[in-house]
């Protein structure tokens, strides 16, 4: 593996010690989900590892390029973050890249004040949406207009169930999900969620309902929407996955509401960011967030 210290692949077994560590020290950018990161990691040609040395949590991830290269990256910072420690593994990890430094994938904002500034280039990566899930559940008040008169439509011409996700779901799910990237997904090569949505669909059922839960909503007798959530920490939730057969108007808005609703005894979700589309910022627009918070990148050098 060629780590500079020992690690192991990533697993839901992980969850549960990665949860307290995020939580522990304040984390609540969206990437700090510890399920994301199961099924972020998709091997052989991309692997999330764990490790802990000298003190701190690492999570470094190995990418094999089509022509067999292989390049180690940090997925976030390491855990508490020191500047010096840091440095010491970049450079080690930089003998086994071909000379290039490994990146970091995600650097929240108060890391991004951590990282050795004379070492550092930083790059905003998105900013995500947080959302107050009893408001959005109320959806009262001029704010949510647009909102409800699109529900009132949605529920007009259907008679949606919306029910928790079970593993008999599974393969109906995995249909939907090829439905969408056909219709969808593959006009648009950078999203990503299509390897890490099909991971979870696959691992579902390892996780405690304390670490993911999923809901399907059954139009006619068929699955035509799931999705996936969890804990980050008791004030925090995170909206993980939400597919929906994009040939039924009203149903994306349907699905988030009663997810928001299931989401009700958080303070705050984070629903991820838009990907700087105009149609996923105007649809979680919709919502109503409470606070946009600045997730970034960081690449290092010699200088």
């Amino acid at each position: 593996m060629n780590l500079p210290f020992e690690a192991e692949p990533i697993l839901p077994r992980h969850t549960r010690r990665l949860q307290e560590i995020f939580a522990s020290t304040g984390k609540s950018a969206w990437c700090y989900y510890a399920p994301f990161l199961c099924c972020f990691s998709l091997a052989p040609a991309r692997e999330v590892f764990v490790a802990e040395h000298d003190g701190a949590l690492w999570l470094p991830v190995r990418r094999v390029d089509r022509g067999g290269r292989v390049r180690f990256d940090l997925v976030v910072p390491p855990i508490p973050l020191s500047a010096e420690p840091l440095v010491a593994v970049l450079n080690r990890m930089r003998a086994i890249n071909a000379g290039r430094y490994p990146r970091i994938l995600w650097v929240d904002e108060a890391d991004s004040r951590r990282l050795p500034p004379d070492r550092v280039e930083i790059r905003i990566k998105s900013k995500e949406y947080l959302y107050d899930p009893s408001k959005v559940a109320a959806a009262e008040g001029r704010p949510y207009r647009d909102l409800r008169k699109k529900l009132s439509r949605f529920r007009r011409g259907a008679d949606p169930l919306f029910r928790e996700l079970t593993p008999a779901d599974i393969t109906a799910c995995q249909a939907l999900l090829r439905h969408w990237r056909k219709r969808q997904g593959r006009k648009r090569d950078f999203l990503l969620d299509w390897g890490y949505t099909r991971s979870a669909l696959s691992m579902y059922g390892q996780w405690t309902s304390d670490e993911l839960q999923g809901w399907c909503v059954e139009l006619e007798g068929r699955v035509a929407a799931f999705a996936i959530a969890g804990r980050m920490h008791a004030r925090l939730a995170n909206f993980f996955i939400a597919k929906t057969d994009p040939d039924v108007r009203g149903l994306s808005e349907y699905l988030r509401m009663e997810v928001y609703r299931a989401l009700v005894d958080y303070d705050l979700v984070n629903d991820a960011g838009d990907l700087g589309l105009q149609g996923l910022r105007q649809h979680k627009r919709k919502f109503r967030p409470v606070e946009l918070i600045p997730v970034y990148s960081a690449s290092f050098s010699d200088r």
